[in-house]
């Protein structure tokens, strides 16, 4: 579709940046609201457990994530990418106010599942729909941008949980008011490539005059067979085990160490848990920079380059955090926990910009679905892991643990890695 990807950015894109953008953000809410709640249920004996349970709590809504995203994503190529981006909004901020109200551990790791299917769902289809209106010469860039709002939402939940004063459920209450969002959902247009992948080449012509102020004349495309995960591995098995494992690792490296973050400093700082949260804010900060940096590179060494070397680099300011940590320097260990978040989000950016490019449109909802699935298994073992390693050797040792996984994905995309920039979406 030349009239996208030879457009210029106008209001449309800015309008459709903010809004995905809130939405972005609070998924970062609802998912990093984990790190706060965790740390706060001791003081209420329903609410208490081992630290491996504890992660379990972390986890639920990332084991949901994985449901989530391959629900969601498939859906997203059957009744379209709006369609399935209000149903899973609508899902995870209901499900965030429910679970405000859970009257003890069992029920709250229930609700957060929940919660996690609409998160899961949203990431995928967001992105899938953010990028298919997105202009070619700058595609990654903005899809970097709309991936910084994870920053916003992280440093936002940080604010939030000193506002309230350390209050778990006012936390919780929070981050449904999304739902609050969905009626301004209802008034995008549907993907014009989505439209016209399913022969509704009258509602493609609309949405493009509409949108971009230009009459095309589009044909009706020959019908495609239904595509399913298999297809994703017999036609395009290579970038899709190099995604697999990328995204493991990306996912089990971020939810490893931000899940477990205020626990990390205040178990190596020997300072409390509320004035971890304020150094966990600090941390937060580092994203933004790491994102508009990762943007900056996406569009100028390219996407392969960008991921790689931000994932390698979030790994070894995890190395770094290790042997802080061991030795006791507070300064060491707050520079590398502030390096890690940077590097980490940065390859973030990187990673949503690259997925949706290497999948064509019939696929590209399924493609980023199971993309996103395996970073929910990534990031809802590693919780469990990095809780169960606290519990034997502390939480240095977990730490280390995470960096070698962000180095192995690091490794995995410069091996397995094609570049896309520049590349026209199929």
């Amino acid at each position: 579709m030349e009239a996208i990807e030879n457009s210029r950015l106008n209001k449309f894109h800015y309008k459709l940046l903010a809004i995905l953008g809130t939405v972005w953000a609070f998924i970062a809410v609802n998912t990093i609201a984990a790190s706060f709640v965790i740390a706060l249920l001791k003081k209420e004996p329903a609410f208490r457990g081992s630290l491996t349970k504890l992660g379990s709590l972390g986890s639920a809504a990332l084991f949901g994530m994985l449901f989530g995203a391959w629900l969601f994503g498939y859906a997203s190529d059957r009744i379209g990418r709006k369609k399935a981006l209000i149903l899973a909004v609508s899902t995870f901020s209901l499900g965030s106010i429910t679970s405000a109200f859970a009257a003890n551990l069992d029920q709250l790791i229930a609700l957060r599942f929940i919660v996690g299917l609409g998160l899961g769902g949203s990431l995928p289809v967001a992105s899938s729909y953010f990028a298919e209106f997105m202009p070619r010469s700058v595609r990654g860039a903005m899809i970097s941008i709309l991936e910084s709002f994870w920053a916003v939402g992280t440093i936002i939940i940080g604010v939030v949980a000193l506002l309230v004063k350390a209050d778990w459920r006012s936390i919780l209450l929070f981050g449904g008011a999304v739902v609050l969002l969905v009626p301004v959902l209802l008034t995008l247009p549907e993907s014009p490539r989505f439209l016209l992948s399913k022969g509704r080449v009258k509602n493609a012509e609309e949405t493009l005059m509409k949108i971009f102020g230009v009459k095309v004349k589009l044909e009706k495309p020959e019908a495609g067979r239904k595509v399913s995960v298999g297809d994703l591995w017999r036609r395009y098995g290579k970038r899709t085990l190099m995604l697999t494992i990328a995204w493991f690792s990306i996912a089990f490296a971020y939810y490893g160490f931000f899940i477990w973050l205020p626990r990390f400093l205040s178990a190596t700082l020997g300072i409390t848990v509320f004035r971890s949260f304020q150094y966990f804010i600090v941390t937060a900060i580092a994203q933004l920079p790491g994102y508009w940096s990762a943007a900056y590179l996406l569009e100028r060494i390219g996407r392969k380059k960008t991921l790689s070397y931000y994932l390698l680099l979030s790994g070894l300011a995890g190395l770094g955090f290790y042997f802080a940590a061991s030795s006791g320097n507070e300064g060491a260990i707050i520079a590398s926990a502030i390096a890690f978040s940077f590097f980490n989000l940065g390859a973030w950016g990187a990673i949503y910009a690259y997925t949706p490019e290497l999948y064509p449109t019939e696929v590209r909802g399924t493609g980023t679905g199971w993309a996103g699935a395996m970073a929910r298994i990534g990031g809802g073992t590693a919780p469990i892991i990095a809780g169960k390693i606290m519990e034997v050797s502390g939480a240095a040792l977990a730490v280390l643990v995470i960096a070698v996984v962000a180095i192995i994905g690091a490794l995995d995309v410069l091996a397995l890695g094609e570049e896309t920039m520049g590349r026209e979406l199929a």
